[in-house]
């Protein structure tokens, strides 16, 4: 039984220096909904002591709180990262398709979207002509990434910069 969901409209395949990726097997039309993650809630003690195969195929829901798949990752768990974008995050465990993809397109979110703690960070690959050649957990806090990204962030990651504006304006008008 499988804990994810994955869109008919793609299959996961061979993605080169990346590993396995999803790619679209037919037309996606922006907006359409292209995987849901599953898995089990676990708290950062718990995630921490997880091996790192299994923290690499996770996604961070909350500033404490984990989903992480199963064993043996499902299809949707093989969504990897780009610093060009062609899905965001809806809520905490959805990936919708940002834009039009195209047949045989790679489908592929920011891990900036939904990762504010350092379980993931690497030396990015994916040669897109904004590749900021390391991934981070502070990017989800770059003003452009912010900007880029509005309504397609983690509802966590959304409320975290919310509040981090309020508190600024709040600090400008005393």
């Amino acid at each position: 039984m499988s804990h994810s969901f994955l869109t008919a409209k793609a299959e996961v395949r061979p993605a080169g220096h990346k590993g396995m990726g999803i790619f679209a097997t037919s037309a996606i039309a922006a907006g359409e909904t292209l995987a849901g993650f599953g898995g089990t809630v676990c708290d950062k003690a718990t995630f921490s002591a997880m091996p790192e195969f299994r923290q690499i195929h996770a996604i961070q829901i909350d500033d404490e709180l984990y989903m992480v798949g199963p064993e043996v990752p499902d299809p949707a768990d093989m969504a990897n990262h780009s610093c060009e974008p062609n899905a965001g995050i809806v809520g905490n465990i959805l990936l919708a398709a940002m834009v039009d993809i195209a047949v045989g397109d790679e489908i592929c979110f920011d891990y900036a979207m939904c990762d504010a703690a350092d379980y993931d960070e690497f030396i990015c690959a994916c040669a897109a002509p904004t590749c900021r050649k390391v991934v981070t957990s502070a990017d989800w806090g770059r003003p452009e990434l912010q900007t880029r990204y509005r309504g397609w962030m983690s509802s966590y990651l959304q409320r975290r910069i919310d509040n981090m504006n309020t508190a600024t304006s709040r600090a400008e008008v005393e």
